[in-house]
């Protein structure tokens, strides 16, 4: 495999990229590179292009580097959303009753934004008329336009309007450098034209120049439709909606009929090629140390500990100690027939579920039968504990406690990845692509059964889960569709099952908050909202079982039993709820019932705020009024 180096250290007479941040006050778009470059001397072959535009890889995409003692892995990507929470730690972003809405004087995500902006000008202004003019070269520009769309698109996410700058100007020219914000919609289109171009210029996958973990043809396209779903539906819902956050006179249809075509593009040359190796290929799909020969796979992040010194732990996302998965996502599995999951009290047992759920439940969340966790290769210093821990039965767990759903979506069961992982990161894939034309058309109305079985039910093929059927959704009860799981009841029920689609076969890959925002429904999900785990009379069977965990091959000696209790004060015990399901905050009276839960400002906390510091320094230097975003003062 042609595994390419994208450090930043192998990138000569580039310093001038890494932009320090800590002293500037003056707009990160005013900042020249050109100090430490000339853009006569350079941009003249393809291998400059590609020298510059690696520069970009390690700080636009995600990447995860192993150090001794460290959890670094990919198993956090939900946290911040409803379907993943570390239960030490009450999610900040969620709990925001209590909050103000006075704005910072700075914003990360503004500053760093703009400055990788100003980048991706730099190389879109001189390459494309300076290199030579080949295959090679336009594909690394094709990888530039790729990169200013993604920056622009996390500028959309965070801000919405935002001034919108594609040409590389003068320090001095304020009225080219300080602009009003720019519509989100006008924002989205060029967006969308950034990427057109980075798919004319970009090889398919394995083809030319796109070689293992770099940008490719297929990732622009499925990029192409994540960004006009995301603005179709953001304005389409907003608007029915009334929002603070609509877009006048949008409804987001433009944007969601572009999705057909460009995806249509792409299943005519993938077709229904997705991964299916071994017993589980939707949970090993995301454990390949070899992304390349990976159907479906796209844009990835390679690790090779040897070759360019990255690697990662990403085995550690089996583990207690960790994200929990919560009942939000754990109750959105169908069963394996395709008709709705009942959920009862009392909650069937986690192998129950596993037997009864859509295969990919089994596969993302750890189930009892698969043995105690210390038996997984790679993981033998651990406890061997059938279930999580659920409570402070030694001094080390004394302020966690699980939901009970432990994360195995992408486990790796390599004892080598214990140490320095090379497990590749699956960023862009297939799946994706095919979701945001299903639910494009479903929203649009144009749905058929033909785009079904030639979109989900590609994915369900996988698995062994029933086809999703017109029809068969057409009869669900509007009844099952709660709106504290993301599901609109007003809309029609095949809208929802493709939500629901989405929502199981992404879990856990960073979309869940998003797409509540987009669908408009953060705070029917968000506010009121106490998670809950599995079955608690199931973990408190086992634990207080000392010959099970003795069988477990679990220490016992020195503990009481019964070590876990569900009432009465007991000395470094706390007390659980007598029946029902876990409640991973327990000791907080804001999650025990009858709290208040997780709290949002629908007003206000779909965006983030404008810095105070922009806002003035564009009124100083240019006379030009920034408005802040609805709800921040």
């Amino acid at each position: 495999m042609n595994k390419i180096n994208l450090k930043l250290g192998i990138i000569i007479c580039f310093s001038f990229l890494a932009i320090s941040f800590s002293a500037c006050k003056k707009d990160f778009l005013d900042r020249s590179p050109l100090d430490a470059l000339s853009a006569q001397t350079f941009f003249n072959t393809a291998a400059d292009v590609k020298t510059y535009v690696n520069s970009m890889y390690d700080t636009r995409l995600p990447v995860y580097k192993y150090t001794a003692g460290v959890n670094n892995n990919n198993a956090r990507l939900d946290l911040g959303s409803d379907f993943l929470i570390i239960s030490a730690d009450v999610t900040s972003s969620l709990n925001q009753i209590s909050a103000t809405g006075v704005a910072g004087t700075e914003n990360a995500s503004w500053s760093t934004g703009y400055a990788r902006v100003r980048q991706d000008n730099y190389l879109l202004a001189y390459a494309p008329n300076k290199v030579e003019k080949t295959a090679t070269a336009a594909h690394y520009i094709g990888e530039g336009y790729f990169f200013r769309a993604w920056d622009y698109f996390n500028l959309l996410k965070t801000f919405g309007d935002v001034p919108l700058i594609t040409q590389l100007v003068s320090d001095t020219s304020t009225s080219e450098l300080y602009l009003p914000r720019t519509s989100r919609h006008e924002v989205a289109l060029q967006i969308i034209r950034d990427l057109d171009s980075a798919i004319a210029k970009l090889y398919w996958k394995g083809e030319g120049e796109a070689v293992a973990g770099r940008v490719n043809k297929e990732s622009a396209i499925v990029f192409k439709a994540r960004v006009a779903l995301y603005e179709g539906s953001w304005e389409y819902y907003h608007g029915k909606k009334g929002s603070p956050f609509a877009v006048p006179g949008k409804d987001g249809k433009d944007f969601l009929q572009m999705i057909e075509p460009a995806v249509q593009q792409l299943i005519d040359h993938q077709g229904a090629k997705i991964f299916k190796a071994g017993t589980e290929p939707y949970n090993q799909l995301f454990a390949q140390s070899d992304m390349s020969v990976v159907a479906g796979a796209f844009l990835y992040r390679v690790y090779d500990a040897s070759k360019l010194n990255v690697s990662h732990s990403f085995y550690l996302k089996v583990t207690d100690a960790g994200p929990s998965i919560t009942n939000h996502l754990a109750d959105l599995y169908l069963n394996k027939d395709g008709t709705p999951q009942i959920v009862s009290n009392p909650y069937p047992s986690l192998d129950t579920l596993s037997q009864q759920l859509d295969p990919r439940f089994r596969q993302t969340i750890w189930t009892p039968d698969r043995g105690p966790l210390g038996k997984v290769p790679g993981r033998g210093q651990d406890a061997d504990l059938r279930y999580p821990i659920i409570a402070p039965i030694l001094s080390a767990t004394a302020g966690y406690t699980s939901t009970g759903y432990r994360i195995w979506k992408g486990a790796v069961l390599n004892t080598s990845e214990a140490i320095k992982g090379e497990t590749d990161d699956l960023l862009i894939r297939y799946a994706e692509g095919l979701l945001d034309y299903a639910e494009a058309k479903a929203i649009l109305g144009t749905i058929t059964q033909a785009d079904l079985d030639e979109t989900v039910n590609v994915l369900r093929d996988r698995v062994g889960m029933a086809h999703m059927d017109l029809a068969q959704v057409a009869s669900f009860p509007n009844s099952i569709y709660a709106p504290e799981l993301g599901f609109t009841p007003g809309e029609p029920n095949i809208v929802n099952e493709i939500r629901r689609e989405r929502s199981v076969e992404l879990a856990l890959e960073g979309f869940r908050l998003d797409d509540i925002k987009r669908w408009a429904v953060y705070e029917n999900v968000i506010n009121g909202y106490l998670p809950k785990g599995a079955q608690l009379q199931e973990f408190l069977d086992y634990f207080n079982d000392p010959s099970q965990l003795t069988a477990d091959g679990f220490n016992t000696a020195g503990l009481v039993f019964p070590l876990l209790y569900t009432s009465g004060p007991k000395k470094n015990v706390d007390a659980f709820p007598v029946s029902g399901r876990i409640n991973p905050y327990f000791k907080s009276p804001q999650f025990q019932p009858g709290g208040q839960g997780f709290f949002i400002d629908k007003d206000r906390d779909y965006l983030s705020y404008i810095p105070l510091s922009q806002i003035q320094l564009y009124k100083a230097l240019a006379n030009v009024t920034l408005t802040q975003n609805p709800g921040w003062q």
